[in-house]
C-alpha cells in the first residue's frame, strides 16, 4: 500500500540559485510550480515527505521575502536553507559540508548604540539553528563518515573575493567558519516567526582572489553535496517532526 503523504508537516527548503535547487527538484514527485513576485516555488514530495522547494535569488532581501512567503502562504513547519558558501577556515575546501550552529550579519553595524557587531536592534547577537535538527543531521553525517564543521556562519550582500575582505571578516568574526549571502536573513525571519531552522551548506570557494573563478567551477559540486545530505536527512527529520515542533529553541 502506498504510504500516505502527511501534508500537515510541510518542510520549506530555500536555495538561492538554480544549481542549488536542481538536484532536489529532480527528486520531487507529483509537483507543481508556482511563481510569486518572480520567486519560484516547487511544491511536491520527496520520499513521501511534503516539501516546498524555493529558489529565492541571491541576497538577503530575496531570501527573506522567500522565507516569509513559505511561512505565510505555504504554512511550512520548519525551514532548511541549502546551497553554497565561501570558506573562512583553511580546513574547509570546495565540497566540504558545514552545518552552522548560528548565523549573523557581517554587514550590519549598530555598535554606536551598544549592540554587538552584526546584531540587529531587538534581536539576539546571532540566530540559532534548531538543536534537535542539528543533532539529527550530525548523527547522519557521523554514521556515514562524512566530514563536516559546525560553528558560526556570517551573511551579507557582498561576494567575498579578496584576501583583504576575508581578513577583515575573520578579524571582526573570529569564530566564523564560512560566509554566504542568505542564511542570516532566512534565520532572522524564522526567529521573528518562531520557526525552527537548519542550515546545510557546502563550500564553493575560499573567499579570496580566486573566489569568482572557483565559485563557477565548484558550484555544482557544492550544490550536489549540500543537496544529497539534505535528501538523506529529510527522512530522519520527518520521523522526528513532532519533537522538532516542540523544540523551537531557535530563539536566544
Amino acid at each position: 500500500m502506498k504510504k500516505e503523504i502527511k501534508k500537515n508537516y510541510r518542510i520549506g527548503i530555500i536555495a538561492a540559485l538554480q544549481q542549488e535547487v536542481q538536484i532536489l527538484f529532480n527528486k520531487l514527485k507529483n509537483y507543481k510550480i508556482n511563481k510569486i513576485s518572480n520567486i519560484t516555488f516547487y511544491i511536491g514530495n520527496i520520499h513521501n515527505i511534503h516539501v516546498v522547494l524555493a529558489k529565492s535569488g541571491v541576497g538577503k532581501v530575496f531570501s527573506g521575502i522567500t522565507c516569509a512567503l513559505l511561512l505565510q502562504k505555504y504554512k511550512v513547519k520548519f525551514i532548511i536553507n541549502i546551497g553554497s558558501a565561501g570558506s573562512l577556515n583553511k580546513n574547509l575546501k570546495p565540497g566540504s559540508i558545514i552545518i552552522p550552529t548560528n548565523v549573523c550579519y557581517h554587514d550590519v553595524n549598530l555598535t554606536a548604540f551598544g549592540y554587538s557587531i552584526g546584531q540587529i536592534k531587538n534581536c539576539p547577537k546571532t540566530f540559532l539553528s534548531n538543536t534537535l535538527m542539528l543533532k539529527l543531521t550530525e548523527k547522519y553525517l557521523f554514521e556515514n563518515k562524512i566530514k563536516y564543521q559546525k560553528k558560526l556562519m556570517i551573511s551579507g550582500d557582498i561576494f567575498i573575493d579578496t584576501c583583504e575582505k576575508k581578513s577583515l571578516l575573520k578579524k571582526r568574526f573570529p569564530k566564523a567558519i564560512a560566509v554566504d549571502m542568505e542564511a542570516a536573513a532566512i534565520a532572522h525571519v524564522c526567529y521573528q516567526f518562531n520557526i525552527p531552522i537548519l542550515i546545510i551548506k557546502s563550500i564553493s570557494d575560499s573567499s579570496d582572489i580566486n573566489a569568482a573563478d572557483n565559485f563557477k567551477y565548484f558550484i555544482n559540486l557544492a550544490s550536489k553535496n549540500s543537496s544529497l545530505v539534505t535528501i538523506n536527512v529529510l527522512q530522519t527529520l520527518f520521523k522526528n517532526t513532532k519533537n522538532i515542533l516542540f523544540d523551537n529553541n531557535n530563539r536566544c
